[in-house]
């Protein structure tokens, strides 16, 4: 890296601008699928771990909790997500699939797949395995930094 900072050349800017190219990427592709991209991603991961409390599905997720509740309301409503209070907390609910979200699990492989694709066209296998790597080294050594200073 040169010796002067650069907005541009910031890998957390470009991890900024990558994050939100991929929700709009997201967002076209699930058109018809009455799906945003904030609820495919937590349709994909109750798919891989039904039954999660909202505050487990929110830190999975690395969102704020109220971000969450606004999502599962509106999944709730659309009967695709269920809320079950815990009884040992009635401040929490375990959060199941509804039949017409375990029959959406084809949409989420369907649309998962062709992002994926689209965003890597022109990468190896083995390209897009260093670069899943690198940023996850790079998000263990922020957090591990935050972590410190807290």
């Amino acid at each position: 890296m040169k010796n002067n900072f650069t907005i541009d050349e910031c890998l957390g800017f470009i991890a900024n601008r990558l994050v939100k190219v991929f929700y709009k990427a997201f967002d076209h592709e699930l058109e018809g699928h009455g799906l945003t991209s904030a609820q495919f991603c937590v349709l994909a991961k109750l798919l891989e771990e039904e039954g999660l409390t909202q505050t487990e599905l929110a830190n999975r997720l690395f969102i704020e909790s109220p971000t969450l509740v606004r999502t599962l309301d509106k999944m709730e409503q659309a009967g695709i997500i269920e809320r079950r209070s815990v009884p040992t907390d009635r401040r929490a609910h375990h959060i199941f699939l509804k039949p017409a979200g375990k029959k959406m699990r084809k949409v989420v492989n369907k649309i998962g797949r062709i992002v994926h694709e689209k965003a890597t066209a022109g990468l190896d296998e083995e390209t897009v395995a260093i670069v899943r790597d690198a940023l996850g080294t790079i998000w263990r050594n922020l957090d591990k930094m935050v972590q410190e200073k807290s």
